[in-house]
Order: structure tokens, then sequence, then C-alpha cells
């Protein structure tokens, strides 16, 4: 879990730093969450295979990217309803981040065939 939130702490600041500058840069925010997710599918999948859930290959990644799908939606609508009762995309993007990220470790962890529980003991 700790190598999980380590990976997440710099998947995220990656993932928010893309974001914002796209948002700064003009984008509509949910067509920079697009792009944000798009780029961070493949170098997130490297970080949790290699450091967190010590997975080897690629033969994940296509069930990986279908999660990551998944979270996208919800962090989808959770920023479209952030912004729609009137918070800006910075700080509507910010609040979806705690839900995003547990939704995010259980459906990793499983996509790599590591559960929840037992991704502790993986890590040893």
């Amino acid at each position: 879990m700790l190598r999980f939130l380590g990976a997440g702490v710099v998947n995220t600041a990656f993932g928010y730093g893309v974001f914002g500058a796209l948002v700064f840069l003009g984008a509509h925010p949910q067509v920079a969450l697009i792009v944000q997710f798009l780029i961070g599918v493949l170098w997130n999948f490297w970080i949790h295979r290699r450091y967190v859930f010590a997975v080897r290959g690629y033969g994940r990644l296509p069930v990986y990217a279908l999660s990551y799908v998944a979270v996208y939606v919800v962090n989808a609508v959770l920023l479209r309803s952030l912004m729609a009762i009137g918070l800006n995309a910075y700080l509507a993007q910010a609040l979806s981040l705690g839900p995003v990220v547990i939704l995010s470790y259980i459906l990793i962890s499983r996509a790599l065939g590591v559960s929840p529980v037992d991704s502790k003991e993986a890590q040893s």
C-alpha cells in the first residue's frame, strides 16, 4: 500500500500537472481530463507494474487500461458534478482525487492480478 501511495503521489502530480497546464492553456476541463488519462495510462502502468505490484510483462495492459477507463468515467462525472455546483476546474479536480485514488487502487490491483488485501505480500 505504501508503494502504491508513493507511486500515486508521483502519478497524481504528473497527471494534475498535465490537467492544470492544459486548462491554463485554454483547453476545456473535460478535454484536459481525457488527455491526462491517455498520457497517464502507459506511464502509470509501467510504474505500478514494476515498482508497486512486481508484475512482469505487458500482458495485463489491456485489463489495466479498462480499469483506467472506469476510473476516468468516475473522475469525469465527479468533475462535471462539482463544476455544476460552481467550483472552478482546479478545485473540482482536486476534490475528485480522494474517491478516484481509492477506486484506482481497488481496480488497478485487481487488473494486475493482486487483490488489495494480498498486495502487501506481493511487495515483500
